[in-house]
């Protein structure tokens, strides 16, 4: 991650799915807190030591499918942290397909624009390849900072062959 000078690395992990209320959620881990997402890739909490830090309700709608340029869609929930709390009103867009390079390769890639009712915006560009975006950049008033991709390995796959479709009887 880049914020101004400043450069960081974080490393994040699909670790389980797990139910809760049974609704499945992905859980991936970023240092000691997990960050929980529906299956469709929407943000819904973050949880320390089995206690929730942050949340949106409804969980935070990123992308919808399927991803295309042209496609347009809105959010609206609630942030809470804390003792905090603030009403969001996010407008989305993805705006083009781009080639993009990062230290993990090169990919093809739909940038999505996010404007909102709060200071900033975001760019995401998302590699259906990753299955999440690879290069991120934020700015929030005169803060900007910027998340790109610099390794990727993917989970074994379960089914080493490809399926070859039968073939037909005419």
């Amino acid at each position: 991650m880049i914020r101004g000078t400043e450069t960081s690395s974080k490393t994040l992990e699909v670790v389980e799915v797990r139910d809760m209320g049974s609704v499945p959620y992905y859980v991936l881990r970023l240092d000691d807190v997990d960050l929980y997402y529906t299956r469709n890739l929407n943000w819904a909490a973050a949880i320390r030591d089995a206690k929730v830090e942050a949340r949106m309700t409804p969980p935070h709608q990123g992308f919808v499918w399927p991803l295309e340029v042209g496609k347009r869609w809105t959010y609206q929930g609630v942030w809470e942290a804390h003792e905090s709390r603030r009403d969001i009103n996010d407008r989305f867009a993805v705006v083009a397909v781009e080639t993009i390079d990062v230290l993990a390769g090169r990919f093809e890639a739909l940038k999505i624009v996010r404007e909102g009712s709060t200071p900033g915006s975001d760019e995401y560009w998302f590699a259906p390849a990753v299955r999440s975006y690879v290069r991120w950049v934020s700015r929030r008033g005169d803060v900007q900072f910027e998340e790109r991709l610099r390794e990727y390995r993917p989970a074994p796959r379960l089914i080493r062959e490809p399926i070859v479709p039968a073939p037909s009887s005419k």
